[in-house]
């Protein structure tokens, strides 16, 4: 009698190369070119991969020798020059395989191959969108990141016991890269209008966002509604910045700043929201610093350094006030080193750093209005205050509101 598991494999590695194979020979199609392999050939190769392990016959060198052969003829017949189809079916071989072990990480890795098989045309666009430069500075910035960051110690070396170069750098990468995804974002969609700007904006730099967008509403004050609005969809990506930099470093913290941070940033989208009718999409380009810029990741690691040891100083000095002395002076340029410092902070209790990252925040956004008012509009100003008014009192009161409950 069959078992059921058998079926059950059998029936999924047909399956999985069966869909994998439809996008292949979806895309040929779309292409108006010959391939090969289609959807029937992929099946049946995962079907010969969980074959292969069930019989406990190892083919693979066949399997791969049979596949250069048909990459050869096909590329003498049709100047075929890619070898994407070709790693397709090697990978869908080793998936029938993977079957026999596990399920669930077979069905995963299918649906990472087909999704990075689809994202061709999203790759093309990023290559037209970006220059040379910002690749090689990237390339540079990953090379030195995966060559560097393995040997550094992994323990503190300073007087204070406070800098840990592994984490230091860590630190840095995790945020460059929420940066640049916003960076690339930016630059794909910076045709789309001033709304879509703003709102990635704010995950590269909302203060970046603020001044260049006030500086346009100064240039056309026509432009003061709209611009005002891509300001303000920046700083309530700001708002969600925070929020998910504290989730990724003191997950303990974020009981105390999921609820303020997220009302403030939903209020200001909701004040945004009504203020936006008969406003116009208008299209703005903002030019940020790669933020894989070798030298940009430098500065910021030397700025998270230095706020570091200002916070233990101020701790050990002044105590609470010391902390909150240090985040107003930090807040002023920028909120995410001293909202990692602090939420990586083991001697102080959970309350004293959330309120110290909520007067960071709200420094940031005091600077920035400041921004506004003397490089923007009047009018731009005035929005862009209202939707300060706005989140910085819900984001006070959420926190006070959750303070007391918990």
């Amino acid at each position: 009698m069959i078992e059921y598991t058998i079926v059950s494999h059998i029936i999924l590695s047909l399956v999985i190369g069966f869909i994998i194979g439809l996008q292949r020979e979806l895309n040929n199609i779309y292409r108006n070119r010959k391939d090969l392999a289609g959807s029937r050939t992929f099946a049946l190769v995962a079907l010969l991969g969980y074959l292969s392990i069930f019989l406990n016959i190892d083919i693979f060198l066949g399997v791969v020798v049979l596949i250069g052969i048909g990459y050869y003829l096909n590329a003498k017949k049709d100047d075929h020059k890619g070898i994407t189809t070709e790693v397709s079916l090697i990978l869908t071989y080793l998936l029938g395989i993977l079957i026999a072990k596990d399920e669930v990480l077979t069905v995963f890795v299918a649906v990472l191959i087909v999704f990075v098989l689809n994202i061709k045309d999203k790759l093309i666009k990023i290559e037209e969108k970006i220059d040379k430069e910002e690749v090689n500075a990237t390339v540079i910035f990953l090379l030195i990141t995966l060559t560097v960051l393995p040997i550094l110690p992994n323990e503190t070396i300073d007087m204070w016991d406070l800098i840990n170069p592994y984490k230091l750098w860590l630190f840095v990468v995790l945020v460059s890269s929420i940066s640049f995804v916003g960076y690339i974002l930016s630059k794909i969609y910076s045709d789309k209008g001033i709304y879509l700007t703003g709102f990635l904006g704010g995950l590269v730099s909302s203060t970046a966002t603020t001044v260049i967008l006030s500086k346009r509403s100064k240039d056309n004050e026509l432009l003061s509604k709209e611009t005002a609005i891509g300001i303000g969809l920046a700083n309530s990506m700001m708002f969600f910045r925070i929020f998910l930099l504290v989730l990724i470093f003191n997950i303990s913290l974020i009981k105390l700043i999921i609820g303020p941070f997220l009302l403030a940033s939903l209020s200001g989208f909701l004040y945004l929201y009504t203020v936006s009718a008969g406003a116009k999409n208008i299209k703005q380009k903002i030019d940020f610093i790669n933020p894989f810029d070798i030298f940009e990741s430098i500065k910021f690691g030397l700025l998270f350094w230095i706020i570091s040891v200002a916070i233990k100083l101020g701790y050990d000095y002044l105590g609470n006030n010391g902390l909150y002395i240090v985040s107003i002076i930090a807040g002023v340029n920028d909120v995410d080193a001293i909202t990692i410092a602090l939420s990586e902070m083991k001697n102080i209790t959970l309350s004293i750093a959330g309120f110290s990252i909520i007067i960071a925040a709200l420094t940031n956004q005091i600077a920035k209005l400041i921004y506004s008012f003397f490089l923007g509009s009047k009018e731009n100003f005035k929005y862009f205050a209202i939707f300060n008014a706005i989140t910085v009192f819900v984001l006070l009161s959420s926190y006070l509101l959750v303070t007391l409950i918990v």
